[in-house]
């Protein structure tokens, strides 16, 4: 497929020789593995801490100012490789991380990842929920180079902001390249004359210092989430039904990201997703590679 792709695959690979999960889930406060206390954890939690008691910058208009591009705390990669230079997604063994299992297959490995905040399914639907993750090289829309929508993609990578227009800029792992979002803040309702689509309607407001961006108007071929730590899938379907309601919040260098999900058709209730910490970065997003599918048909572990 893309770059979005191959890095896909490194991660799972990874996966492989470690159940702990990457810096992203870290500065979200949860992973898979429970490893609330890990190395890596504190390291990311100090980072994000340090970022937040900077000054908030604000526009013109008195706003908070969102402008910027947007990431996940990093750590060296000194702090993911073992005495014998093997490199891990989490810190490794004699850094005070989980050991690997390396008897195990992939399938078994992820077996072990239980998501401590999953979607509040109906009951009858939570089997199709578990075929769907079963297979996701074949149902996972990301693989077939679809966009991932709201909310999985989550925070963009970049903000341009206006006194009436928000732009949200996305790089390749929120994909495909290219992929953006206007919200408007002048108080315009949602349009009627919209297609459903994968990034859905947006229209923004504020309330106080916090962002609010209102979402209608979804296809349903995307996923809610992915599993934090594989940038996979797990079977969280949805149809066009889904409203989406995302908090955007500026505290110093840090951008807190928040999104209630509702469905009535699948969920039994609104769903709040783990809220995600970003962090200000001077990474300014670059033009990528078209998505082409095309590496899928060699991947043949169904998990």
């Amino acid at each position: 497929m893309k770059v979005r792709f191959l890095s896909y695959g490194i991660t799972v690979a990874a996966i492989a020789f470690s159940y702990a999960a990457p810096m992203r889930v870290a500065s979200q406060g949860a992973n898979f593995a429970g490893q609330s206390n890990s190395p890596s954890r504190s390291v990311v939690e100090a980072q994000i801490k340090a970022a937040a008691a900077r000054p908030t910058p604000r526009a013109a208009d008195g706003h908070p100012d969102l402008n910027g591009s947007w990431g996940p705390p990093e750590l060296p990669i000194s702090a993911h490789q073992d005495s014998s230079g093997n490199f891990y997604i989490d810190a490794p063994a004699d850094k005070g991380g989980t050991a690997p299992k390396l008897d195990a297959s992939l399938s078994e490995q992820l077996e072990h990842m239980v998501d401590p905040n999953p979607p509040p399914y109906k009951p009858e639907l939570l089997a199709k929920v578990k075929e769907l993750a079963s297979d996701k090289v074949r149902n996972d829309p990301e693989f077939h180079c679809k966009p991932l929508g709201v909310p999985r993609a989550g925070a963009p990578r970049q903000i341009v902001q206006t006194p009436t227009l928000i732009v949200f800029l996305y790089d390749a792992q929120e994909g495909p390249p290219g992929s953006f979002r206007l919200v408007p803040t002048d108080g315009r309702p949602h349009r009627t004359d919209v297609d459903p689509s994968y990034f859905g309607d947006s229209v923004g407001h504020w309330e106080g210092d916090t962002l609010v961006v209102d979402v209608t108007h979804f296809n349903d071929e995307t996923w809610l989430a992915g599993i934090p730590g594989s940038q996979g899938g797990s079977g969280y379907f949805h149809t066009e039904a889904l409203h989406v309601v995302e908090r955007y919040t500026r505290t110093g260098d840090t951008l807190r990201w928040e999104a209630t999900v509702e469905d009535p058709n699948v969920l039994t209730k609104p769903w709040k997703m783990t809220p995600r910490t970003e962090i200000l970065t001077d990474t300014m997003l670059y033009e990528e590679p078209i998505c082409e599918e095309r590496e899928s048909q060699h991947i043949t572990d169904k998990y």
